[in-house]
Formats: C-alpha cells, structure tokens, sequence
C-alpha cells in the first residue's frame, strides 16, 4: 500500500472543534481520516506506510508522524484510535476476570515485556476480543489528547460486516493486511470463527481461505464471502476466489456520510475499519 494524502478543499484547522479524528495504528502503517461532525462530511485522509523492525519501536515512530503532522495537533472535538495487530484472540464474555483473559492471551500468542495486554467488547455478539499492544502507547497518546477512545481495530471491522451482511447467508470476512489475512466467519446471526494466517502468495490465500470455508461447511453457491483490507478489487486473489466461491461482495463503509472525492485516490474496501470507526463511537 502506497502513501496517500488527500485533503478537501473545505478542511480548515481552524474548525478543529467540530472535527472528530480518526487514527489507526499498527506495524502495517499509520492511518488518520478527520470529519467534519456538523456537515457529516469526511474532510480529510492520510496513509503512511511504515517500516518498523520491532514492536517495541512503533511507539517512537509514531510519536514522530504525531509531532510532525500539523493536522494532528489541533484540539478536536472527540478522538478515536484503532490498533491493528493479530496477536488477538476472541473470548466468550463469560470470561471477565482479568486473570483468566491475561492467561488466555498468553496462551495464544507471544506477549512480549513491552506489551500490555487489552479487552474490548463486541458490540452486539457474546463476545470479547482480548489483545496486546506496545506499552509506550497509551502513554503516547495521553500526552497528545485529552480524552480518546482506543479499540482493536476488529471492533469497527465486524461493525461493519454484520451491518452489510446478508443475514439469511453464512458470511466469511476476509481481510488483507499487509502480511497475513484476518478471516471472521458468521453462521446466521452467530460469531463462530476469528482468526489471523501470514501469507505469501495466492496458493497460500486460497489454502486457508477454503479450508476455513470447508471445515465451516458453507455453500459455494449459497453462502458469501466479503472482502476488505489492502487488496484491489481487480487483484489475481479475489480472481482465482471466484473460481470456487460464487458470491463475493468487497466491504463498504457506512452510507448517509459524505466522502467527498476521496475515492477518487483509494478503493472503498481498503480502509473501511478506519473510515467506520466514528460511526462506532
């Protein structure tokens, strides 16, 4: 994914205090879009990818692009951040103490010294997505906003799917990140799979993608597939998907928001967990 900067020609600082910001963070880049709460209108939007050698690091970078990046350092009405990460795991909410979610985290990933480790509930399913993320943070972000809401960047992603599905279907969520892909998988109304696989070229993409479809056992003619993420909607992926999947939808963000000309420099799909995630405020 390239660098993208795209500003609209009614963006004016000066009106920071009507101005939500969205940023996302994570090893894949850093992500911001701002919109303008009085006019429902996005008013501003800026990728950077990133090149971090380790976890522990992200922090320090960030702190740079914060500190460089004039846009970032107004006063703005509300702040929401998103973390991208796959060291998250899915926990029935029956699992509130936080001993048993740390050891759960533990247990399914490797949770370094520099981490901490955070739970946040999804919204309309019985359940919870418990992850890591490095401890300079939210300490980062303290000392830039006064107040701000900080989720996995999951939480608007899921948002999004379960308001787009067809809910008489079995959906499989497959979404691009820069090095491996997040499957979500929905039985009817149900949440029955999150999970994360690295991948390197397409015999790897359509292994996992068709396993996790056959062991589910959704129907190839019947049932769908949406994805998202950082793939074009033209991609050899979504291509040689088709040839065993008959109904595959690309993501959208949510309708009634005016996006101005910003798809005229990115794909809708690509960003949709960034773009929704004022919706989910």
């Amino acid at each position: 994914m390239h660098e993208i900067n795209w500003l609209d020609e009614s963006f004016d600082i000066k009106h920071a205090s009507d101005y939500h910001l969205s940023i996302q963070i994570g090893l894949d880049g850093f992500s911001f879009c701002i919109m303008d709460t009085l006019r429902n209108k996005y008013v501003a939007f800026q990728h950077n990818p990133l090149i971090v050698g380790k976890l522990q690091f992200l922090p320090r970078k960030i702190e740079t692009i914060l500190d460089q990046e004039e846009k970032l350092n107004a006063s703005f009405k509300s702040v929401s951040v998103t973390y991208s990460t796959n060291k998250a795991t899915l926990v029935p909410k029956e699992y509130s103490e936080d001993e048993a979610v740390q050891k759960i985290a533990s247990l399914t990933s490797d949770i370094s010294r520099n981490e901490s480790i955070r739970t946040d509930d999804i919204p309309g399913f019985h359940y919870k997505l418990t992850y890591s993320f490095p401890n300079g943070i939210i300490s980062l972000l303290n000392r830039k906003y006064t107040d701000f809401s900080f989720r996995h960047k999951s939480i608007p992603l899921i948002s999004s799917v379960a308001g787009q599905r067809n809910e008489k279907k079995n959906t499989l969520l497959v979404n691009f990140e820069k090095k491996y892909i997040r499957i979500i998988a929905f039985n009817e109304t149900q949440l029955v799979l999150y999970n994360c696989f690295y991948f390197k070229n397409e015999s790897d993409f359509l292994y996992y993608t068709l396993n996790v479809w056959q062991n589910l056992q959704f129907d190839p003619e019947r049932d769908e597939v949406l994805i998202g993420g950082y793939v074009a909607d033209d991609s050899s992926f979504v291509r040689h998907l088709k040839k065993y999947i008959s109904n595959i939808l690309f993501l959208k963000p949510a309708t009634g928001i005016n996006y101005g000309n910003l798809f005229s420099k990115i794909q809708k799909h690509q960003f949709v967990s960034l773009l929704n995630t004022f919706p989910c405020v």
